[in-house]
Protein backbone atom coordinates (compact mmCIF):
# COMPACT_ATOMS: atom_id res chain seq x y z
CA UNK A 1 0.00 0.00 0.00
CA UNK A 2 3.31 2.16 0.16
CA UNK A 3 6.73 3.02 0.04
CA UNK A 4 9.40 4.97 0.81
CA UNK A 5 13.34 4.47 -0.35
CA UNK A 6 16.09 5.96 1.78
CA UNK A 7 19.61 5.88 1.12
CA UNK A 8 22.58 4.89 3.32
CA UNK A 9 24.35 7.63 4.74
CA UNK A 10 27.04 9.32 3.21
CA UNK A 11 29.33 12.11 4.57
CA UNK A 12 26.94 11.71 7.49
CA UNK A 13 23.45 12.17 5.28
CA UNK A 14 20.99 10.19 4.08
CA UNK A 15 18.05 11.18 1.37
CA UNK A 16 14.33 9.97 1.09
CA UNK A 17 14.42 9.51 -2.46
CA UNK A 18 10.50 8.24 -2.44
CA UNK A 19 7.69 8.02 -0.85
CA UNK A 20 4.41 6.62 -1.98
CA UNK A 21 1.33 6.18 -0.53
CA UNK A 22 -1.51 3.67 -3.16
CA UNK A 23 -4.75 6.58 -3.13
CA UNK A 24 -7.13 3.84 -2.45
CA UNK A 25 -5.16 3.96 1.04
CA UNK A 26 -4.31 7.59 1.58
CA UNK A 27 -5.47 9.46 4.75
CA UNK A 28 -4.75 6.40 7.08
CA UNK A 29 -1.25 7.38 8.83
CA UNK A 30 0.84 4.82 6.03
CA UNK A 31 2.90 7.81 4.75
CA UNK A 32 3.59 8.97 8.35
CA UNK A 33 4.07 5.99 9.62
CA UNK A 34 6.78 4.69 6.85
CA UNK A 35 8.33 8.36 7.10
CA UNK A 36 8.76 8.04 11.09
CA UNK A 37 10.21 4.10 10.23
CA UNK A 38 12.67 5.67 8.08
CA UNK A 39 13.72 8.19 10.18
CA UNK A 40 14.15 5.58 13.30
CA UNK A 41 16.03 4.06 10.34
CA UNK A 42 18.43 6.72 9.69
CA UNK A 43 19.29 7.66 13.22
CA UNK A 44 20.19 3.97 13.80
CA UNK A 45 22.81 4.06 10.89
CA UNK A 46 24.62 6.61 12.55
CA UNK A 47 23.00 9.68 10.16
CA UNK A 48 23.08 13.10 11.94
CA UNK A 49 21.23 14.80 8.82
CA UNK A 50 18.19 13.27 6.28
CA UNK A 51 17.05 15.63 3.30
CA UNK A 52 14.73 15.51 0.62
CA UNK A 53 13.33 17.12 -2.45
CA UNK A 54 9.55 18.00 -3.29
CA UNK A 55 7.65 19.22 -6.34
CA UNK A 56 6.40 22.67 -5.07
CA UNK A 57 3.22 21.65 -6.47
CA UNK A 58 3.14 18.65 -3.79
CA UNK A 59 1.42 20.95 -0.68
CA UNK A 60 0.35 17.66 1.47
CA UNK A 61 3.41 16.02 0.93
CA UNK A 62 5.23 19.21 2.13
CA UNK A 63 2.95 19.77 4.93
CA UNK A 64 3.84 16.20 6.14
CA UNK A 65 7.15 16.69 6.02
CA UNK A 66 6.83 19.98 8.13
CA UNK A 67 5.22 18.14 10.52
CA UNK A 68 8.02 15.79 10.86
CA UNK A 69 10.81 18.95 11.19
CA UNK A 70 11.77 19.31 7.59
CA UNK A 71 12.58 22.90 6.88
CA UNK A 72 13.07 23.68 3.56
CA UNK A 73 17.01 24.49 2.47
CA UNK A 74 19.30 25.61 -0.34
CA UNK A 75 18.55 23.48 -3.47
CA UNK A 76 20.86 21.08 -4.78
CA UNK A 77 19.13 20.01 -7.31
CA UNK A 78 18.98 22.71 -10.54
CA UNK A 79 15.40 21.61 -11.49
CA UNK A 80 12.30 24.58 -11.32
CA UNK A 81 10.06 23.81 -9.01
CA UNK A 82 11.71 21.88 -6.91
CA UNK A 83 11.43 22.06 -2.92
CA UNK A 84 14.58 20.79 -1.29
CA UNK A 85 14.28 20.00 2.72
CA UNK A 86 16.08 18.40 5.51
CA UNK A 87 16.15 17.96 9.16
CA UNK A 88 18.76 16.94 11.60
CA UNK A 89 18.28 13.00 12.68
Amino acid sequence: VGCLVVTAPADGRSEIKRLWTDPEFRGRRIASDLLGAALAHTAESGAGTVRLSVWNWRTEAIALYERFGFTVTESWDDRDQLVCMERAV
